[in-house]
């Protein structure tokens, strides 16, 4: 399938996203693809392809043959791409999938976004065909409306503890911002990844430039949404040097908070924040609908959103065995559950 007729699917999908384009499949499968096998699903009628599902299988822990979402820890928003009857598209990929149950032992579908119709087409087609499913909410995702918010979009942007951050490097250096799309963004990626291996150098979570495959993805990524300058690379620099930086993509009317850095050496002054007010301030400055700030509940986003969604995984188990073994280990963690059986 064709880039073309690919974007012209995701684009009239319910919950489209940026990490559903075929830039973003195309380039995550060259740089990752010899660790996951790749598996796509699609679904055609008299009209065209009405439903692709764009999967992988990987290894868990145990050895056990997982199905996920294509990008699965990368994306921060999955789905299938559906059109026409999307009950029937999405029960067509189901079908195709249990005919060829020897192949897997677990369905994990990751960070589908609630609002999704496709969460409620699975627990309907799974129910009817006597699979067991597990479903829990995953992960928050806030976001800053802007579009008929304005007023509160602008008093978050105002907010002291934003401003202050900003006023000390402007009263004691010279400070600039900037944000580079389409081609000119390749050649600042080597110093963004510098800056974000310095970052998390020393912490509990280094940085996951360190990692070749990951930097092969960022510049692959970098390359094929060139053209359509999705991705936008954003620089707030003091006195001539990246104070921080961030690696982002503006799609569809949103500003996706993606991967942000910032020289630790000024740490103690929040660069981190002074970048988020001018991200902000550009959202709202080029009428963006939203400031997503994707999936994490970290207390910044909290402070800075007026909305917060929520992704969910959805498990679909292929026999008993493996269901009971799901539920026991659900049972374990902390999160909050929620249990469909078929």
């Amino acid at each position: 399938m064709g880039e073309e007729a690919w974007n012209a699917l995701a684009a009239g999908s319910p919950t489209n996203s940026v990490f559903q384009t075929y830039q973003w499949v195309s380039s995550w499968e060259k740089s990752y693809k010899s660790e996951h096998e790749p598996l796509y699903v699609s679904v055609s009628d008299p009209s065209g392809v009405v439903g692709v599902a764009p999967l992988m299988i990987s290894r868990g822990a145990l050895g056990e043959r997982i199905v996920r979402f294509l990008g699965d820890g990368n994306a921060d928003y999955c789905d299938f791409l559906l059109a026409g009857d999307r009950h029937k598209a999405v029960e067509a990929i189901c079908r195709t999938l249990f005919a060829a149950r020897d192949s897997w032992d677990v369905v994990i579908l990751n960070s589908i976004p609630a609002e999704s119709p496709t969460i409620g087409f699975l627990q309907d087609i799974c129910r009817r065909f006597g699979y067991h499913v597990l479903q829990r909410d995953l992960y928050e995702s806030p976001a800053l409306i802007i579009k008929e918010h304005e007023a509160e979009a602008g008093s978050i942007l105002n907010k002291v503890s934003l401003r202050r951050r900003q006023n000390y490097f402007q009263r004691t250096g010279s400070l600039t911002f900037k944000t580079v799309v389409g081609k000119n963004v390749l050649p600042y990626l080597d110093g963004f990844f510098e800056q974000h291996i310095g970052r998390w150098a020393g912490s509990a979570t280094p940085s996951l430039f360190l990692d070749g495959c990951n930097r092969a993805f960022y510049r692959e990524l970098a390359t094929a949404m060139a053209e359509k300058e999705w991705l936008a690379l954003s620089i707030v620099e003091f006195n001539g040097q990246p104070l921080a930086m961030h690696y982002g993509f503006d799609y569809d009317g949103r500003f996706l908070w993606y991967k942000p850095s910032f020289d630790k050496a000024h740490a103690k002054h929040s660069p981190g924040l002074v970048l988020l007010r001018y991200l902000i301030g550009q959202a709202i400055a080029n009428e963006r609908h939203e400031f997503d700030f994707t999936i994490g509940d970290e207390a910044f986003k909290a402070r800075f959103s007026n909305k917060v969604r929520t992704t969910v995984q959805f498990q679909i188990c292929r026999d008993p065995l493996n269901f009971a073994l799901a539920w026991s280990r659900w049972q374990l963690g902390s999160v909050r559950r929620k249990l469909v059986v078929g």
